[in-house]
């Protein structure tokens, strides 16, 4: 849902320390279905904010995926991908649903950040 009746949108903020910037591969672009993060990128910079009962059931339980909201803060629509620990990375499942409609190029650097009145991962096209 964007918004609600009392928390706006989190807008992306440029010197927020805990953005996560993604540049996108050619194998983050070609018919994929997933995208893939470092795990470390996310211990560091997601994590922290998340509900303890997420983290504990996606990192504990293996093969154990866990659902989560990517909402593009420019059109304002959520998607729900599904998010999956793969050794040193996390995939998130359903990608190929956003690239669908916002057709994105190898090369483009995406701004991933948690919108905790939501709790959600909102995401902006930054360069």
């Amino acid at each position: 849902m964007a918004g609600n009746r009392y928390f706006e949108d989190q807008p992306y903020e440029v010197a927020n320390p805990f953005n996560i910037m993604i540049t996108l591969s050619p194998f983050d672009i070609d018919l994929s279905t997933t995208l893939l993060m470092p795990k470390t990128l996310l211990e560091a910079n997601l994590f922290r904010f998340m509900d303890i009962s997420f983290l504990v059931e996606l990192l504990q339980v293996r093969n154990n995926p866990r659902m989560i909201e990517f909402f593009d803060i420019d059109t304002k629509i959520t998607t729900f991908l599904t998010m999956k620990e793969d050794g040193n990375n996390f995939k998130f499942y359903g990608w190929n649903n956003i690239l669908e409609r916002k057709h994105y190029r190898a090369g483009d650097t995406l701004a991933f950040w948690w919108d905790l009145h939501h709790t959600r991962l909102n995401f902006k096209h930054v360069a």
